[in-house]
């Protein structure tokens, strides 16, 4: 059976719903810095839902007219490989496209051999390192997809 996953913009309630994914899977941010994306750049801040759960969330901002980049993005281990995360990053490349922007930026650490792999899947590629990126010091590469107009 196909789940019915739902692609929206965030809300203000499902902020619980978000720190919990960040807190299960990352240890970067400070959590609040989600409603300051919310209040500043709402357009890329997008969750997916599932049975009334928000499972997954991705963050995006215009660094310029012709660069997104997308700053967060994470769906809950629970529901992995289910479909939440391409929704979440076709929806973004689409919010992003209609920007007008011409590349779509992120970093992803050096040994998410996982992450790499989604990515390529979905037509990103490698462009550099960033060494010592992350607070305990792992290295990020550096991915960049080419929007197509």
């Amino acid at each position: 059976m196909k789940l019915l996953i739902i692609i929206r913009k965030f809300q203000p309630h499902d902020f619980s719903w978000v720190i919990d994914i960040e807190k299960k899977v990352f240890d970067e941010h400070d959590p609040y810095f989600y409603m300051q994306f919310y209040e500043t750049c709402s357009d890329g801040f997008i969750v997916a839902e599932i049975n009334g759960f928000v499972v997954g969330y991705i963050v995006g901002f215009l660094m310029s007219e012709e660069t997104g980049r997308i700053f967060s993005f994470a769906v809950h281990p629970a529901y992995r490989n289910r479909g939440a995360g391409s929704a979440l990053l076709k929806e973004i490349i689409n919010v992003f496209s209609k920007t007008g922007v011409s590349e779509i930026i992120l970093e992803v650490r050096q040994g998410n051999t996982r992450a790499k792999k989604f990515y390529e899947r979905h037509g990103f590629y490698m462009t550099g390192i960033t060494e010592n990126y992350y607070n305990d010091g792992e290295n990020a590469v550096l991915m960049k997809f080419r929007v197509e107009r």
